[in-house]
């Protein structure tokens, strides 16, 4: 499936992987991607870490075989299982990835703009919501994305869910239908799991 903006997280964790000392710009660019889903700060980032080679390393060394990156970043290529990989690295264990920056990231996905609180958002009534990271982009019509963790009585769940076909709609309008659908799909996953 296409990224679409999630592919943000694994930009993010490339250029921690670069410089674990990050500068007040990088801080900047990282911010503006993550909680605003910038796409101008997306691309700066994406060309700090190597463009396509150095997000496919990525890819690589986080054990996500079935990525693949694109230079149009939002068309890179994942699998749901890939994108599980990642959230393992982030929310149980990683030799990959530092603490600092496992906690760094984790917080900047928690601060997401409150135009992105929908998908994993909607999983139950009560959760303890950690992060999240949505995409969309259209491509005939709408890819909807959602990845991230939430706590619910004590469990720990990580999510990943790749989806596209929801109806075009033209522009906000089909938009808004895409995020209400995608929320809906998320919470009755949440009602069978609980």
């Amino acid at each position: 499936m296409y990224t679409a903006s999630t592919v943000k997280v694994p930009i993010l964790i490339g250029l921690l992987h670069q410089d674990a000392k990050l500068t007040a710009s990088d801080k900047k660019l990282v911010a503006g991607m993550i909680r605003q889903s910038s796409n101008a700060d997306a691309t700066a980032i994406l060309k700090k870490i190597g463009g396509v080679s150095g997000l496919n390393a990525t890819f690589a060394r986080l054990g996500m075989d079935h990525s693949q990156a694109s230079s149009k970043w939002w068309l890179s290529t994942v699998s749901s299982e890939d994108y599980i990989k990642l959230l393992k690295h982030l929310f149980v264990k990683s030799s990959k990835i530092s603490r600092t920056g496992r906690n760094y990231i984790i917080s900047e996905m928690f601060q997401v703009n409150s135009k992105q609180q929908w998908g994993i958002k909607g999983f139950s009534d009560t959760p303890n919501f950690l992060a999240n990271k949505n995409g969309w982009t259209l491509s005939g019509s709408w890819i909807m994305n959602s990845i991230g963790a939430v706590e619910v009585n004590g469990h720990l769940y990580l999510i990943s869910i790749l989806s596209d076909n929801h109806p075009d709609g033209r522009g906000n309008v089909g938009l808004k239908t895409a995020k209400k659908e995608m929320t809906s799909l998320v919470r009755i996953a949440g009602e069978y799991i609980l």
